[in-house]
């Protein structure tokens, strides 16, 4: 029995023209290599694209990388075979908004920083700095040890994917996942590490605030590790 005949016998009342596009519909895994295979094509075009704006080489990569491991985890979801190029263009611009309001909340907190008075180490060290940094070691230590290596290289070295990759003998995209897959592990980590302390910190009670209103972990996405606590 051919698709549209099983849909038509599973869904009856159905229009004749939905079964056909439901029959006609690419399977998931064809669309991804559809997406695979563009962006390998495009490579070369979009990375000149986020070079131009973004004046980093390296920037330029990392959001190239960035971009292409959340598009190949997406495509499945892509039910237009012929609008694929104008979906990687719009993923491609978003990718380049989040990186411009990374480095601007990155400038926000630089300047921050600035304007905090200059830590004395003869006044001891600050208890608000040091606690979420060994919260941040333990939740390290506890994962895999691949995993903490690859992410201390990524998020705390800021070491480009590419080069990690090299190193790996992976490809890019395999670290990307890595690396998504690190900071959802070590995110939960951190946050039962601060829901289970006796004395939280205030980093500790406004992650755990956070966490309670943002909804389940595996719904939320995984950012980037740039400070102590971004990991809670």
């Amino acid at each position: 029995m051919s698709s549209q005949r099983l849909l038509a016998a599973s869904c009856p009342g159905t229009p004749a023209s939905a079964l056909r596009l439901v029959a006609a519909a690419p399977p998931a895994a064809e669309t991804r290599r559809l997406v695979e295979r563009r962006l390998r094509d495009d490579r070369p075009a979009h990375l000149r694209y986020l070079v131009k704006r973004l004046r980093s080489p390296d920037d330029a990569e990392d959001v190239l990388q960035e971009f292409a491991l959340k598009v190949t985890l997406a495509a499945g979801r892509l039910t237009d075979p012929g609008k694929v190029d104008a979906w990687l263009g719009i993923a491609l611009r978003n990718a380049l908004f989040d990186r411009y309001r990374r480095n601007a909340a990155r400038a926000r907190l630089t300047d921050a920083l600035d304007a905090e008075p200059r830590y004395d180490e003869a006044d001891g060290p600050d208890d608000d700095i040091q606690r979420p940094l060994h919260c941040l070691e333990r939740a390290l230590a506890d994962l895999p040890p691949q995993t903490a290596s690859l992410l201390r290289k990524a998020e705390l070295e800021e070491t480009p994917l590419a080069m990690i990759a090299a190193e790996m003998r992976l490809t890019t995209n395999n670290v990307g996942v890595r690396v998504h897959r690190g900071r959802a592990a070590l995110r939960r980590r951190m946050l039962a590490n601060c829901q289970s302390c006796p004395e939280p910190c205030a980093l500790s009670a406004a992650a755990t605030a956070r966490s309670a209103l943002a909804g389940p972990l595996e719904l939320q996405a995984s950012i980037s590790i740039r400070s102590a606590c971004d990991a809670a």
